[in-house]
């Protein structure tokens, strides 16, 4: 536990002296007055009775009252322990002491709720449930073989989630992910949390039946490493798609509008995904001579004015079939007047112009010898397109592999090309006011974040990695 305390004060002192994070300061201040001691140093932990060199755990249940739960914590001192969480529960949490108490537990009771405290083996139990007596009884009696340090699923997933200062596992059957699923997990599931002075980083993966292992590397095969490479370096959301082009399309039909509006391009779009290979490679990024103030006016409404005065859209894909992708390219650019728009074609490209301005541009290009077919939005042009040399940043590295998907996010990028921007691209009056405001509340704020987001399917669960980076202003 002291390891763990060590890291989030570290990673909250870190984040409180960044830009728009002093209020994390504050909490921490206001929590340590209202415990009488700071839970995130050595300290803290000793004073509240707690040995710092161990580690605790937690189970919840389903049960009447949701958010049933026994937690064990390693304590060195048990008095001081129990005398720490008498006063919490009755002076920050506002229960009462009940009235006839068990000799081994103290109980604690309101409006119809009650935990129970109390020490056994060495370790602090606090139980929130129907009968928190009988939950710490049952504890106390558990053989070794019976607790949760010998469960193969908590020992399975930490060889596959290494080392980390917080594990949370869901074993097949549990009923309590149903409040985020729509259906059960049909294996074991777990997710990991790691706190620095860096950020933090998670890992969770999901156990699959081999049928199901089967379809999700079916739908998720990877690839695309190669295309990262032709992305703008300086480009805010990088992301390399490793989904399986048709699953692709089937999620953007998902969409009711976009289903409509493909639905009548008469299969050409479903013949154009046939002749890329899996893995896409996308990035967005603030256009060249955006103006923020339109922006906000028009409020990305796509009908009135292209989202591409303001966004630059990038994505590859490597071709399978290039005679295919440019007769089915050909269809959609027949069919685009009927949906408003038109399509002027030069050599392999297409440039797509409607009522509010210049939609996306798309075609094929021979890059290194190799066709890449490309959906551009923006004023990048596909010659344009350079090469540029890979990140060194080990936060990044999922994006030049081949395996699974990735997507990076770096809000650095995006302020610094918001800052960039002439004065005039704000706009004048209440629009500047606007986007002024927002440009310096919401962006400038989280320029020191980069997050980065992968997921793979292996042959027996699906895994993945949320990591949230902080670095120096």
């Amino acid at each position: 536990m002291g390891a763990i305390a060590q890291h989030l004060a570290a990673l909250a002192d870190r984040a409180s002296s960044l830009p728009g994070g002093e209020q994390l300061g504050e909490v921490r201040r206001a929590m340590t007055v209202q415990l009488g001691l700071d839970p995130l140093t050595r300290t803290g932990l000793v004073a509240a009775g707690l040995d710092p060199e161990r580690g605790g755990a937690a189970v919840l249940f389903e049960g009447p009252h949701r958010g049933e739960f026994v937690a064990a914590l390693p304590v060195t001192k048990p008095d001081v322990f129990l005398q720490t969480a008498q006063r919490l529960l009755v002076e920050r949490a506002g229960f009462a002491a009940v009235a006839a108490q068990p000799q081994s537990v103290k109980l604690f009771e309101r409006r119809g709720e009650r935990v129970g405290v109390a020490v056994v083996r060495g370790y602090g139990l606090l139980a929130r449930t129907q009968d928190p007596a009988a939950s710490i009884a049952d504890a106390g009696a558990r053989q070794r073989e019976q607790t949760l340090a010998s469960d193969p699923g908590l020992d399975a997933a930490r060889r596959k989630l290494g080392a980390q200062d917080f594990i949370a596992l869901a074993p097949a059957g549990s009923s309590i992910p149903l409040r985020f699923t729509s259906r059960p997990l049909p294996g074991d599931a777990a997710v990991s949390l790691q706190g620095s002075q860096q950020g933090i980083a998670s890992r969770l993966f999901a156990q699959l039946p081999e049928a199901d292992a089967r379809r999700a590397q079916g739908a998720l095969p990877g690839g695309g490493a190669s295309l990262i490479e032709l992305l703008p370096a300086d480009a805010p959301l990088r992301a390399r798609l490793g989904v399986a082009p048709g699953r692709l399309l089937e999620s953007i039909r998902g969409d009711p509008d976009l289903g409509a509006l493909l639905d009548r391009l008469r299969g050409a779009d479903a013949e154009a995904f046939a002749s890329v290979a899996p893995g896409m490679a996308v990035s967005l990024a603030l256009a060249r001579g955006a103006n923020i103030g339109a922006a906000m006016d028009y409020g990305f409404d796509w009908r009135r004015k292209s989202p591409f005065d303001t966004v630059q859209l990038v994505a590859l894909a490597d071709v399978i079939d290039r005679k295919r992708l440019m007769k089915a390219f050909d269809q959609i650019a027949k069919a685009l007047p009927q949906l408003g728009a038109r399509a002027e074609r030069r050599g392999d490209d297409f440039q797509v112009t409607y009522a509010a301005g210049k939609g996306a541009r798309f075609g094929v290009r021979e890059i290194d010898g190799k066709p890449v077919a490309y959906l551009m939005g923006g004023p990048l042009r596909p010659e344009e397109l350079r090469r540029t040399p890979r990140s060194t940043n080990p936060e990044a590295a999922a994006l030049y592999q081949n395996a699974g998907a990735s997507l990076r996010v770096d809000f650095g990028k995006l302020a610094s090309a918001l800052r960039e921007l002439p004065e005039g691209a704000y706009g004048s009056g209440p629009q500047s006011y606007v986007a002024r405001s927002l440009v310096g509340q919401v962006i400038e704020p989280l320029r020191t974040v980069r997050l980065s987001v992968a997921a793979e399917a292996f042959a027996d669960r699906v895994g993945g990695s949320i990591d949230v980076e902080l670095v120096a202003p």
